[in-house]
């Protein structure tokens, strides 16, 4: 049975648009939150999830934009910003469902260091970005 964050997190992609495919099967674990993991075999240029820009919070699209831009925020404080003004307005913010399956804290990619990038992004494509 999915946890009450897990069903609270489906419902907001639904509201939102977001599209997954059945082979992905979403996993709430006490110790490790929130996690996914494919149910079989994919292969290179399958759509596993269709997510509509308007569901990306971004500095454009968070209810802080104009403040963030008009000081001349950008890049990842500005991200951080607007992060932090959504959470602030917990479950008025559009993001809400998603917010809520955040760790209370979480260190910094930028100041990871080489082991941690290497164990924490192996696989993904931030991590091929890196190299």
């Amino acid at each position: 049975m999915a946890s009450r964050r897990l069903r609270a997190f489906r419902r907001w992609m639904k509201s939102q648009g977001i599209q997954c495919s059945d082979t992905l099967d979403f996993m709430d674990c006490p110790q490790q939150g929130i996690s996914v993991r494919a149910l079989s075999d994919l292969h290179e240029g399958d759509v596993v999830a269709k997510i509509p820009k308007t569901a990306c919070l971004t500095i454009k699209t968070s209810g802080a934009r104009e403040m963030i831009e008009s000081a001349g925020l950008d890049g990842h404080l500005g991200l951080s910003v607007a992060l932090m003004y959504e959470k602030s307005l917990a479950q008025d913010s559009p993001w809400a469902g998603y917010l809520q399956l955040l760790p209370p804290q979480e260190c910094l990619p930028l100041v990871w260091t080489l082991g941690e990038v290497d164990s924490l992004l192996s696989g993904t494509e931030l991590h091929k970005a890196g190299n």
